[in-house]
C-alpha cells in the first residue's frame, strides 16, 4: 500500500476538520448561543462519536476496515453544509450529530490501518509520520479557515471543509482491505503473550484518555471566546495562533517524539513530556500580550502531541493485533467522552468561576492523565 496514499488521506481529512477550528466556536456564538449551549454542541458531536466508536471497532476487526472507513467519510462530507444552513443554534444539531456518526466510523478505522501496516519495530515511527501529515492540517487549515472567515465570511471556510472531505472519500476509495474477516478469532504466538494482560492495558488507556479528552475538552469550545475577550483579537490571528499551536509545533516534534519513543521507554517519555506540558495550559490563561498565548501554546500542545506516537505505539505493542480495532475504538470512546465531558464543563466553569479558571482545570486533569501509563509494561 502506499504510503503517499495513506499520508494524503490524512492530510486532506485533517484540512477539513481544521479549516473551521478557529471559527467555529465563533460561527456557534453568532447564532446566539450561550457559553453553556456553545459547550453543549460541541458535547453533542463529541458525545456521539464516544457512544458509536466501541461498535465500529468491533465491526471493523471481525469484517475488514475499507467499508466503514468509506461510509463514514462518505458521511462527514455534509455537516459542513448543514451547518452553513442553520439560522439559530440548534439548526446546528442535526449536522453535529452527523459529524459524531461519521468520525465515529472512520477514526478507529483510519488509525488501525496504520497499525495493520506495520510492525511493533517500527509502529512508533509509522505513527511520527502519518501524525506529520495529520499535523500538516492542523498548520494549513485553521490560517485558511480565519484568513477566508476575515475577507468574505465565516460560511466559507465550511464550504472548503466539505470540499477536503469530499477529496479524501475519493483517496479512501483507493484503498485496500488490510485486514480480513477472520482475524477475530486468530491470535498468533507473538500475540499470546498479551492476552493474559489485555484487560489491564484497556482499563489504563481508557483512564488516561478519558482524562487527556476532558482536559482538552475544557478548552476546546471557549478558546476563541477567551481570545477574543481578552485581546479583542479576529479571526486571523485566532487561526495563525491555531495554526502555530495546534499544528506547527505538534508537527516540529513529530520526529524528535518517534526518536524518543523508540530509544527510550515510552512510559517515562509520557510521563515527562506531560508534566513539563500541563502549567503552560495555565500559563497561557495568564497571557499579558499578543505573543504570549503563541508561546504557551506551542510548548504544552508541542510537548504533548510529541509523544503521541508513543502512546499510540505502546497501546498497539501491548495489545494482540486480533484486537488492535476493538483497543483503537475503545480508547476514542474514552478520549471522545471526556472530551464530551470537557465541552459540558467549559460553559459551566466560564460563567460559574470566570474565564480563566477552565485553565487551571485543564492543566491538573492533564496532568494527572499520564499517570496512567505507569501501571503499564514496558513493550
Amino acid at each position: 500500500m502506499s504510503f503517499l496514499l495513506i499520508f494524503s488521506i490524512f492530510l486532506f481529512g485533517s484540512l477539513a476538520i481544521n479549516i473551521i477550528a478557529p471559527i467555529w466556536p465563533l460561527y456557534i456564538k453568532s447564532l446566539n448561543a450561550s457559553m453553556v449551549e456553545l459547550g453543549f454542541v460541541f458535547g453533542t458531536s463529541n458525545g456521539m462519536a464516544a457512544i458509536l466508536q466501541l461498535v465500529t471497532g468491533v465491526l471493523s476487526d471481525r469484517y475488514g476496515r475499507r467499508r466503514i472507513h468509506i461510509v463514514g467519510t462518505f458521511l462527514a462530507i455534509f455537516p459542513p453544509l448543514l451547518y452553513a444552513l442553520a439560522t439559530y443554534w440548534y439548526d446546528l444539531i442535526p449536522g453535529v450529530i452527523l459529524l459524531g456518526v461519521a468520525t465515529s466510523l472512520y477514526t478507529p478505522v483510519r488509525w488501525s490501518i496504520v497499525s495493520d501496516i506495520s510492525t511493533s519495530k517500527n509502529r512508533a515511527r509509522a505513527y511520527s509520520r502519518v501524525n506529520i501529515a495529520y499535523y500538516l492540517g492542523f498548520i494549513i487549515g485553521p490560517v485558511l479557515g480565519g484568513l477566508v472567515a476575515d475577507i468574505y465570511n465565516m460560511k466559507i471556510p465550511l464550504f472548503l471543509s466539505s470540499l477536503f472531505s469530499a477529496f479524501c472519500f475519493i483517496l479512501v476509495l483507493r484503498l485496500r482491505e488490510t485486514r480480513g474477516s477472520n482475524t477475530l478469532t486468530y491470535v498468533n504466538e507473538d500475540d499470546a503473550y498479551k492476552v493474559a494482560a489485555f484487560r489491564k492495558v484497556i482499563f489504563w488507556f481508557s483512564f488516561m484518555y478519558l482524562l487527556e479528552g476532558a482536559g482538552l475538552g475544557i478548552l476546546s469550545p471557549i478558546t476563541p471566546i477567551f481570545l477574543q475577550k481578552r485581546f479583542s483579537v479576529d479571526p486571523t490571528y485566532i487561526g495563525i495562533l491555531f495554526t502555530v499551536g495546534y499544528g506547527i509545533a505538534p508537527f516540529l516534534a513529530q520526529i524528535p517524539g518517534g526518536l524518543l519513543s523508540d530509544k527510550f521507554d515510552k512510559r517515562k517519555v509520557i510521563v515527562i513530556a506531560y508534566f513539563i506540558a500541563s502549567p503552560f495550559y495555565s500559563l497561557f490563561a495568564m497571557s499579558k500580550n499578543l505573543w504570549e498565548p503563541f508561546i504557551f501554546l506551542s510548548i504544552s500542545y508541542g510537548l504533548e502531541a510529541m509523544v503521541w506516537s508513543a502512546h499510540q505505539s505502546l497501546r498497539m505493542n501491548l495489545t494482540p493485533s486480533s484486537r488492535w480495532g476493538f483497543v483503537n475504538a475503545l480508547s476514542y470512546t474514552m478520549f471522545w467522552g471526556g472530551m464530551t465531558l470537557g465541552n459540558v464543563l467549559s460553559g459551566i466553569l466560564w460563567k460559574t468561576y470566570g474565564m480563566y479558571f477552565p485553565y487551571y482545570v485543564s492543566s491538573i486533569i492533564i496532568l494527572a492523565s499520564s499517570i496512567a501509563v505507569l501501571f503499564l509494561e514496558k513493550d
